[in-house]
């Protein structure tokens, strides 16, 4: 009669045996930079190459802001009022009328302005966290906040000793990979969606193929396919997003995407590019506070046409040129105040307003480059706040800045390149780390583990 338990042996054989999956895959993503070469090396000593990944830090490498580790205070009973701060509103003001004694305020406002993160202009939402003193009808700041982004928050936290302690704090969204793999036989996105692609994934895989080459019956049928794509969390605010797509084996048409220096863009494994970059952001993580249309303007209060897009910012933030051009005005310019004008190509303009400044040694006639700081976010001209006003002109009409196409760079070079063939190995090997993982596991059940033992 066959046993349907572990041997001794057995048992040893396959715990070893999952031990060292479970141990080489957690040691090959670390040991992967101590395997490059030596000018990759020093590439990653530079920067942080994790950002190219994760769904936290995307974009530019550079130094993001301080971040405390902001002690939790005691889970208890809290009353949670929202500010939204008006013309002529002080930080003293605010704290006065939600209640906060004097001696608290004095405190808070002397540890919130010496932050440089903290925001407290027009138009802007203050979370404050208050608690009852016991035995009395007053209450206290327990915390305030300000959302400066979708993944970070600038707070100001009551410490045990009875002082404020204030800080950035992070919300780590962690992207997770996706995995499809099929054959097409007459469409793109149907079988796509056949082999568990979600639909807006497929149409945006299938637009990213056929701008490389055009995409017919004929060229697609019987062609494998493979999509890698990155999920986060509802929470997050983040959509799914392409990490890596292929159609066919010889030759393969394949792109991957990239964030460098000048934004985010798909570039074929050589680093070479003809795909835009969807959505423009001059102004990094800032909030989108008008789009695109017709709208109630809120100064001349009717009904025009806003040719552009707002982003709320506090002032002083870094506005940045969306893409290679020469600039063609730049100065004062009625409503839209402090104003500058690029020029891309022949049918493509870019325009800025509401400036506070201009850098430092700009003039017309200056080149920049994509992703060029070119100006600081301020409330100049027919303004009702710090924002910026951000417009794309092709062959001199408005377009939506959010679906407009810009130019972009043909091909990665230098760092960037090297970063680009680097995220190419990071990619792959995690996608491998995820299914060798999720395969073991699915085939720990009791009935291979009996099976095992035959």
């Amino acid at each position: 009669m066959k046993s349907y338990f572990l041997t001794k042996q057995k048992k040893d054989y396959l715990f070893f045996t999952v031990a060292l999956l479970l141990f080489t895959s957690l040691l090959a993503l670390p040991n992967l930079a101590n395997a490059s070469a030596t000018s990759t090396a020093s590439i990653t000593k530079r920067y942080d190459l994790s950002y190219l990944l994760n769904g936290l830090e995307q974009g530019n490498p550079k130094k993001p802001l301080p971040t405390e580790q902001l002690p939790d205070f005691a889970n208890e009973q809290l009353i949670t009022k929202k500010v939204t701060v008006k013309r002529g509103d002080t930080l003293y003001g605010v704290l006065k009328k939600a209640g906060v004694p004097l001696k608290q305020q004095r405190q808070i406002v002397a540890t919130t302005l010496k932050q440089k993160a903290f925001r407290f202009d027009v138009g802007e939402t203050i979370t404050l966290s208050l608690r009852k003193i016991p035995k009395t009808k007053r209450k206290e700041l327990v915390q305030l906040s300000v959302q400066l982004n979708k993944t970070k928050r600038f707070a100001v936290r009551l410490q045990p000793n009875g002082t404020y302690k204030a800080g950035v704090e992070r919300t780590q969204y962690k992207g997770k990979l996706q995995y499809v793999v099929g054959v097409i036989k007459n469409s793109f996105v149907k079988d796509a969606q056949h082999f568990g692609l979600p639909a807006s994934l497929a149409k945006q895989a299938e637009k990213l193929l056929a701008k490389r080459k055009k995409l017919t019956r004929k060229t697609i049928a019987n062609k494998d396919f493979e999509v890698i794509y990155e999920v986060y969390p509802k929470a997050s605010g983040i959509a799914p997003r392409i990490q890596y797509v292929r159609l066919g084996k010889t030759p393969a048409l394949q792109l991957y995407y990239f964030e460098g220096e000048s934004g985010g863009s798909y570039y074929d494994a050589n680093g070479n590019t003809t795909v835009s970059k969807g959505k423009i952001e001059p102004v990094k993580n800032a909030r989108l506070s008008s789009k695109f249309g017709y709208r109630r303007h809120p100064v001349l209060k009717r009904r025009l046409m806003h040719k552009g897009v707002d982003y709320a910012a506090r002032r002083g933030t870094p506005i940045y040129a969306v893409a290679d051009g020469t600039i063609d005005f730049i100065g004062r310019k009625g409503g839209f105040g402090n104003h500058i004008s690029l020029r891309h190509d022949k049918s493509t303009q870019t325009t800025y307003s509401h400036m506070r400044k201009f850098k430092k040694g700009l003039k017309r006639g200056s080149k920049v480059k994509a992703g060029d700081i070119i100006g600081y976010v301020g409330n100049t001209g027919r303004s009702t706040g710090p924002h910026l006003h951000f417009e794309v002109r092709k062959n001199g009409k408005a377009v939506n800045p959010l679906t407009a196409q810009l130019p972009r760079p043909s091909k990665l070079e230098g760092v960037e390149l090297a970063q680009f063939k680097l995220s190419q190995v990071r990619l792959f090997l995690q996608v491998a780390q995820q299914r060798v993982m999720t395969e073991t596991l699915a085939s720990l059940t009791p009935e291979a583990l009996a099976k095992a033992a035959l």
